[in-house]
């Protein structure tokens, strides 16, 4: 595991452009092999913690929506695309030849594509969100701190999302708030 995941939670990391992360305790770049005993769990703990599981949450909370978002758009560009053959193979039958039912036929590939890249963007979003919850219950697992944390979402004024969470955190060592 990377020592920078364990310094992202610690309120004594300090982010420079050319060195990275650093600790202000020593000066230095982290140099600790499995945990870190000056480990300060405060602020930052609390808000990358609350922010992971609530971006989590959100993506978990919306699959629905998406899964729906991609069944109708799918269901639309099939039948658009499947009316454009249907009506090609009708006026051939009648023996004449046009180009109108290829390009219904390509116009139905605009809500296949709006589907698909839905469900691809959500799926990409949800496996970003997943690890990064990993990764910050893998370094509290090493200081064998628990916590239980419910995200509840409230209303939604112009755009913006009201969330409310409820942290509860155990073992934690060296909290400086």
């Amino acid at each position: 595991m990377n020592s920078t995941h364990h310094c992202d939670l610690c309120d004594h990391q300090e982010k420079s452009l050319s060195q990275g992360s650093i600790c202000t305790l020593t000066g230095h770049k982290p140099a600790f092999s499995n945990t870190c005993s000056k480990i300060s769990l405060g602020t930052e703990f609390e808000d990358k913690l609350k922010d992971v599981n609530i971006r989590y949450a959100k993506l978990q909370k919306d699959r629905a929506i998406t899964y729906a978002y991609f069944i109708v758009f799918l269901l639309i560009g099939i039948v658009v695309i499947a009316g454009g053959f249907l009506f090609g193979k009708y006026i051939y039958d009648k023996g004449f030849l046009s180009t109108v039912p290829l390009i219904i036929m390509a116009v139905g590939l605009a809500p296949l594509g709006l589907a698909i890249g839905t469900l691809n963007k959500h799926l990409e979003n949800r496996k970003a969100a997943k690890l990064k919850k990993d990764r910050v219950d893998a370094v509290l697992e090493k200081y064998r701190i628990t916590y239980d944390i419910t995200v509840q979402f409230g209303a939604s004024y112009h755009g913006k999302q009201e969330v409310y969470v409820d942290l509860q955190t155990s073992n934690i060592p060296n909290i400086h708030r």
